[in-house]
């Protein structure tokens, strides 16, 4: 690391120490005192995007002066800020062509015009887009969640140093790769895995660094469970983070089972930086509420009740002033409740995360189409014992199930796994014929090396 990269990241994290105790604190504010300081959060957000920003000028009128109303806010679709990129940031110097070249050459932190952080979603959901933070936002939100999630599962500095091993995207696009080296100056020795790798590479990398913490895609650290439980890893982490994909309760077990830890679970979106961590109660994870706003909507953009089911969440960024994200629309299917936390910390917390929206599969039944959710064949494959990954494939005329399977599983799970399978389906009125194939390993995304878990024809396929 250069003299320059590990001052510009020491300067993020020395902004953000003196705010722990003020951080703490918000997360145990009355629900109505953080209301109030959402809404002054929000009227500066949208205020400062109204005035600098083409596109937030034009669609909310001009100017905003007065107080302001979250829900009567539009909605703000992926295709909308990439087609009009340059309008939507407020600052002129950043033009999406050069931000996109920028991004294709980056390998590490670098930063676009010595201040910005440029990153790409995974597009697992088809399109994919561009994200920037400035040194205030990113300190604003990265590292004061980094920060809160070292103090919510318990890792402080000492001397040996922790070692931190953060097992997910391979380079500097990514937002994974980027929180994680925004943390690397020394305090912990961090070091970072691809998650693309193959599985011996990581084995053989992870057995010489011997991680305190290992935080990682559930999907990956599920498979480094399976190598533990088989004797070729062999490490201890005091610590265990999964993070960026559904995690089901059988990848859960696996790493309990394997290195004795009850695993937390974070959400990160690149739109809005870390945005849900649970705490050691381990009933779910509570929403970071203070850095940025969640809302679960139906179908239509409209709030769902506490504890329902939603189609899609509404992600409002309090901090980031460069690319302002107001009500952007995310594919997950999320079920949050405002019920208080035996912890004492009030932040609302996520209770389901079932995937996205573009996971539901549009299946043929005896009147037509039927819409399945996944949770439906998760509950079949996601809690079964002998299954450590799985990826369900629509095609033309039948559904797959791809599973890797635990090195002690009976011959006749394959079998029993189908049968589950179609009787899931027919229980929502569905009738397709499903082939169970069990495999070595799952081809994960380019690039970032995520496992998408149900891979559903795009709408409108014939």
């Amino acid at each position: 690391m250069s003299a320059a990269a590990w001052l510009e990241r020491a300067a993020n994290l020395a902004s953000a120490l003196p705010r722990r105790r003020a951080d703490d604190e918000r997360m145990r504010w009355s629900r109505d005192r953080l209301a109030a300081w959402q809404r002054e959060r929000v009227a500066e957000i949208v205020r400062h995007a109204s005035e600098r920003s083409p596109f937030y000028r034009e669609r909310l009128g001009g100017p905003v002066r007065g107080p302001v109303e979250l829900s009567a806010l539009p909605i703000l679709t992926k295709d909308q800020l990439m087609d009009r990129f340059d309008e939507v940031v407020t600052d002129p110097r950043l033009r999406l062509e050069a931000l996109l070249g920028h991004i294709e050459a980056l390998r590490g932190d670098e930063l676009y015009l010595g201040e910005h952080r440029v990153m790409t979603s995974s597009g697992s959901s088809g399109r994919k887009a561009v994200y920037v933070y400035d040194r205030p936002a990113w300190r604003a939100i990265v590292m004061t969640a980094n920060l809160r999630m070292s103090r919510m599962v318990g890792l402080k500095p000492g001397v040996p140093r922790p070692r931190i091993a953060v097992v997910a995207a391979p380079d500097g696009k990514h937002m994974t790769f980027r929180g994680g080296a925004s943390m690397d100056v020394g305090v912990f020795v961090s070091r970072r895995f691809s998650a693309a790798s193959p599985v011996p590479e990581l084995v053989a990398a992870l057995n010489d660094y011997a991680p305190d913490l290992m935080l990682g895609y559930p999907s990956t650290l599920a498979i480094l469970a399976e190598e533990q439980i088989a004797g070729r890893l062999r490490i201890r982490p005091k610590w265990v983070t999964t993070s960026s994909e559904v995690r089901t309760a059988s990848m859960a077990e696996r790493i309990r089972a394997a290195f004795g830890v009850e695993p937390f679970d974070c959400l990160g979106l690149t739109e809005i930086g870390i945005a849900a961590l649970d705490c050691t109660e381990h009933e779910g994870m509570h929403l970071f509420e203070d850095l940025s706003i969640i809302e679960v909507v139906d179908e239509h953009g409209r709030a769902v009740p506490d504890g329902s089911p939603g189609a899609k969440i509404l992600v409002t960024s309090l901090w980031n002033r460069v690319q302002p994200i107001i009500r952007f629309e995310v594919g997950d299917l999320m079920t949050v409740t405002s019920e208080p936390c035996a912890c004492g910390r009030t932040f609302r917390r996520i209770v389901a995360l079932d995937g996205r929206s573009d996971d539901v599969l549009e299946l043929p039944g005896p009147s037509g189409l039927v819409s399945v959710h996944p949770i439906h064949l998760r509950g079949v494959l996601g809690r079964h014992a002998a299954v450590v990954a799985y990826q369900i494939v629509q095609r033309e005329d039948d559904l797959e199930a791809l599973v890797v399977l635990a090195k002690d599983a009976a011959p006749e799970v394959v079998v029993e796994l189908g049968c589950d399978l179609v009787a899931a389906v027919r229980a929502q009125g569905a009738e397709v014929p499903v082939v169970v194939r069990a495999v070595p390993a799952i081809v994960r995304e380019p690039g970032v090396g995520k496992l998408k878990l149900v891979r559903a024809r795009p709408r409108g396929c014939p």
